[in-house]
């Protein structure tokens, strides 16, 4: 469910914003636990914050430093230039390194076109950022892999390959908006909004098509229902899920909006991502780790919409709050 030095987190939150690359993630905090007994909750909350924070100042991919997105049909190629002014798909003039891609079979395929030095095959650390290192020079027509990065001149291209469909987004660590990151806004940690929920699975999940903020759709199964109450307010929020069945440690997608959306918060919605855990097992949806789409910092994301029955009719003033657009 489209992801710390860089940790997790961050990407599971990119590759949530892929949604029409078919990958699992969703791209939202873990909703985790109040703190044990002893710790301070609060201090907990903040320092979660800040990690994220942190990871987003450390990555070299993104979406503060992603500059550029192309979107592909099976058999479809296209072209990538960059230089020292950007990165375009497609380029109508002189580029100083030029690359061909083909999604081709569910792979991206890609080969040099142009440039003083050949483009360089990386990899990606454990955490799903890029492993730069000496690489392996790109040559020749080459698969790329699912773990692999391209280096092109001083930017950094992955690939996000499907079977019907798939895109390629393109990093520049020198991004103005990574220069201009100070940090995402948060609400103050509120303990009221970590509630107790109970998990009703569905007998027969059905699939469920949702929109996204390119206008395309994305696939899940319509799971379960989490009931809680807020300040004496019944409430339900729909969990989806990529798979029908899914097994404990999967993760339950948990897209909403509420009375702060569009006002303090972001306008598409924000998401949870809870783990599945067996039945019986209790839940607590912590809000304080709600956090907006990735299209909030970046037009080069494809954000998953949340259904209109995960409208909540009371305010979450918790978690992340609007990120002033530079887009």
């Amino acid at each position: 469910m489209r992801p710390l030095p860089v940790v997790r987190h961050l990407f599971a939150r990119l590759a949530a914003a892929t949604a029409v690359a078919g990958l699992a993630s969703c791209g939202a905090a873990l909703a985790q636990p109040p703190a044990a007994a002893g710790a301070d909750p609060a201090a907990a909350i903040l320092a979660a914050h800040r990690k994220i924070d942190d990871e987003y100042r450390r990555a070299s991919m993104s979406p503060f430093t992603a500059v550029a997105v192309q979107y592909f049909e099976p058999g479809q190629t296209h072209r990538l230039g960059v230089s020292a002014n950007g990165a375009v798909f497609d380029p109508a003039e002189t580029m100083t390194n030029v690359i061909e891609m083909t999604l081709e079979a569910g792979s991206f395929v890609m080969s040099p076109v142009a440039g003083p030095r050949a483009p360089v095959v990386l990899g990606k650390s454990a955490e799903g950022d890029v492993a730069v290192s000496p690489g392996t020079p790109l040559k020749a027509r080459t698969t790329i892999g699912s773990r692999d990065v391209v280096g092109l001149g001083r930017y950094f291209v992955e690939s996000f390959p499907g079977s019907d469909s798939g895109n390629v987004r393109v990093f520049d660590p020198d991004a103005p908006a990574r220069r201009a990151f100070t940090g995402l806004k948060w609400f103050p940690p509120n303990l009221a909004l970590q509630v107790e929920a109970v998990f009703e699975p569905l007998p027969n999940p059905g699939m469920v098509i949702i929109a996204t903020s390119r206008g395309l759709k994305k696939e899940y199964f319509r799971v379960g229902v989490f009931r809680f109450a807020i300040d004496g307010t019944p409430l339900a929020l729909t969990a989806l899920a990529v798979s029908a069945a899914p097994k404990t440690g999967d993760e339950l997608f948990v897209p909403f909006r509420d009375a702060t959306t569009s006002v303090e918060t972001y306008e598409v919605g924000r998401y949870l991502t809870i783990p599945f855990q067996r039945a019986g097992s209790p839940y607590v949806l912590d809000f304080n780790a709600a956090t907006n789409p990735l299209c909030n910092y970046s037009p080069y994301y494809n954000c998953p919409i949340p259904p209109r029955e995960n409208r909540l009719s009371v305010p979450i003033r918790a978690g992340e709050m609007t990120y002033p657009k530079v887009h």
